[in-house]
């Protein structure tokens, strides 16, 4: 059994493609073979380097470094790696302060398997902050973790950091588990559309019908919708990450 994963990705206006600090795993459209990890962050905007940090989180998960038993521990070995990446990089007095202050970035990671000549099984999600995962059935939103209304987002979540810990991070991990059938479509998503997503839900819309057009035919392209979507003030401007889950 196979996972077909698809990863869409843009910038916030007016930033450069250099300038996307949110990271997803994994990297570009793959078929995954089961059991399987996928996960998306969302680096935050006000703190220095969190691009890089929100990479290294997706690949541990992606690699199984991450694990969600000894959760902290891999977050403090992947921060160990963030302060030697940036150690020797030239920087202004004042970025330099804010990095001795470490950085941070919001998370989810979905872990995917399933029963021998089955063609359903079961997924287990983990995450820090407000990117969110969502389980489409037919035409039913099953699950939204961990946030579960627009009104939740603020600016102020609480997010990984790169500073050590011994467990304030995971103290604030959230856990879900559940079941996925062939057709069922998940989506990992970070702030800025899954609050769109779940404020369209609200409204009585169902916003996977255009997920659908999106992520199965590429029309309208990723970029072009947010474009849209921004013009109309629908979202707002933040790099936005979306990964697509279908099963064959």
């Amino acid at each position: 059994m196979k996972a077909c994963v698809n990863a869409f990705s843009v910038q916030k206006a007016g930033n450069t493609e250099d300038e996307y600090e949110d990271s997803f795993w994994p990297i570009g459209p793959r078929d995954e073979e089961l059991p399987a990890r996928i996960a998306a962050a969302d680096g935050a905007t006000d703190a220095v380097y969190s691009g890089i940090w929100a990479k290294l989180l997706v690949r541990s998960w992606g690699k199984r470094r991450l694990d969600e038993s000894r959760f902290q521990d891999g977050v403090n070995r992947d921060a160990k790696l963030w302060r030697r990446i940036i150690r020797h990089r030239k920087m202004p007095w004042y970025v330099e302060e804010k990095a001795r202050a470490g950085t941070f970035a919001a998370f989810v990671g979905l872990e995917l398997d399933y029963s021998q000549g089955s063609i359903a099984g079961t997924w287990s999600a983990v995450a820090c902050g407000d990117c969110c995962f969502f389980h489409i059935r037919e035409s039913e939103l099953l699950t939204s973790f961990p946030v579960t209304r627009s009104a939740e987002f603020s600016n102020s979540p609480h997010l990984l950091s790169s500073k050590d810990t011994d467990s304030g991070d995971s103290d604030q991990l959230s856990k879900a588990t559940g079941t996925w059938e062939e057709g069922d479509h998940l989506y990992l998503m970070s702030d800025a559309l899954a609050c769109w997503f779940l404020t369209r839900c609200e409204e009585g819309f169902v916003p996977w019908q255009i997920l659908t057009e999106v992520t199965l035919t590429g029309e309208p392209p990723f970029a072009d919708w947010i474009g849209e979507l921004r013009n109309r003030h629908e979202i707002k401007n933040d790099d936005c990450t979306l990964v697509s889950i279908t099963f064959e």
